[in-house]
């Protein structure tokens, strides 16, 4: 039976801009950290079930969604801290998909006192080599940019990305899919990022056996083969980490096997 869940959502004033979040739940604080060209929208299938038991908070990182890039010198975790502080959260479990689990480790690294337990989902880590096939796939992206369309680099996104390298269509996810390509189109309509942020120092790829909180990484068996290999990393290195692979995802499991990735998840953060 579901509980009645309060909602809020939202702008916080913090570091040079306004970040939108939205806020289910009461129980204890869950951080979902979205990853590149993506925003709130592709935790859907997550918000309304994890919030059955925790306080969900969901934000657009800078420059994405409904977020202004904002003025002057900034950081993701410095990012991710000021939306907790915004909603009075000094504790929470994190989880992070892909640039969204890069920020997830720098804000572990950063303030261990402020993670419960980690869920690195397809994550990136700075410093790891691009494969070949991801850099062959992102010129051709490139080139689409130059001189294609708009949405014939949504499709090749969507590609890459969504179905995986070498993988048909995922058309049993339809709806996420499109879910995910209405996202992509409005990524690329907004104004490019032209201010970097500052990556933590050192970077987290120097440091991975200090991240404290018990971590679960978890892979999509179809994704680009660099990410498979970080994943192995990250769960080698981070003491105690587990590792689960979802074989019929590519890189955005949250979206195309919400059912098992919510398992996965709520599984984990359960433990005692």
């Amino acid at each position: 039976m579901e509980i009645d869940l309060v909602t809020q959502s939202g702008w916080i004033e913090a570091n040079g801009t306004r970040f939108y979040y939205e806020a289910q739940g009461t129980g204890e604080p869950l951080l979902l950290i979205h990853g590149i060209n993506l925003d709130t929208r592709m935790w859907e299938r997550q918000a309304a079930v994890f919030a059955q038991t925790y306080r969900v908070i969901r934000f657009d990182l800078r420059g994405m969604g409904r977020t202004p890039i904002g003025e002057g010198p900034y950081t993701l975790y410095g990012d991710a801290r000021a939306v907790l502080e915004g909603l009075g959260v000094k504790r929470a479990h994190v989880v992070g998909l892909s640039f969204g689990g890069t920020v997830a480790q720098e804000f572990a690294l950063a303030w261990p006192e402020m993670v419960k337990r980690l869920v690195l989902v397809s994550s990136g880590l700075l410093g790891h080599p691009r494969s070949e096939r991801r850099q062959r796939d992102a010129g051709r992206l490139a080139e689409l940019f130059e001189s294609g369309t708009r949405e014939e680099a949504v499709e090749l996104t969507a590609r890459m990305w969504f179905d995986g390298p070498d993988h048909p269509v995922n058309s049993e996810a339809g709806e996420a899919r499109e879910g995910f390509r209405q996202m992509t189109a409005h990524a690329y309509s907004l104004p490019p990022v032209t201010q970097m942020p500052a990556w933590l120092s050192p970077l987290p790829k120097d440091w991975l056996e200090e991240i404290q909180a018990p971590t679960l990484v978890i892979a999509g068996g179809r994704d680009y083969e660099d990410f498979l290999q970080i994943a192995d990393e990250l769960a080698a290195r981070i003491p105690g980490a587990e590792k689960a692979v979802l074989e019929a995802s590519a890189h955005i499991p949250p979206m195309d096997q919400p059912e098992a990735f919510n398992r996965l998840v709520l599984d984990f953060l359960g433990r005692k």
